[in-house]
């Protein structure tokens, strides 16, 4: 089941949070959102060192099911640092280290305590 309070129920969603696009590897625990891209232009730093690293990296999330319209949640930070985090989409938890989750673009549909980073 769903843990995303947005998901079953309508809650209040400030005017600059709704719509708000950015990467999954600024969002903490309890933010969710719809995957609105995977890029590998968005990545940065030792990931990002060749187009084929970075292309593996990019189809192995579209595989897993990281695809504009999936559902996601952030469910889990390991503490301290905050890397990797635990995500949900669909029926399948993932771990990701943020450096590759930022690939991954998400549109915000509800944030709980979580803020971007």
């Amino acid at each position: 089941m769903d843990s995303c309070r947005a998901w079953h129920e309508a809650a209040p969603i400030s005017e600059r949070e709704l719509g708000a696009v950015m990467s999954l590897s600024q969002l903490h625990k309890g933010a969710c959102g719809v995957v609105s891209a995977v890029d590998e232009a968005a990545e940065s730093g030792p990931l990002a060192i060749g187009d084929v690293a970075g292309s593996s990296i990019v189809r192995r999330l579209m595989e897993l099911g990281f695809i504009p319209g999936e559902r996601i949640e952030v469910v889990a930070e390991l503490q301290p640092g905050g890397d990797p985090i635990a995500v949900r989409i669909g029926r399948s938890v993932f771990a990701l280290r943020r450096r590759e989750a930022q690939t991954v673009m998400v549109r915000l549909e509800q944030t709980s305590d979580a803020q971007p980073r």
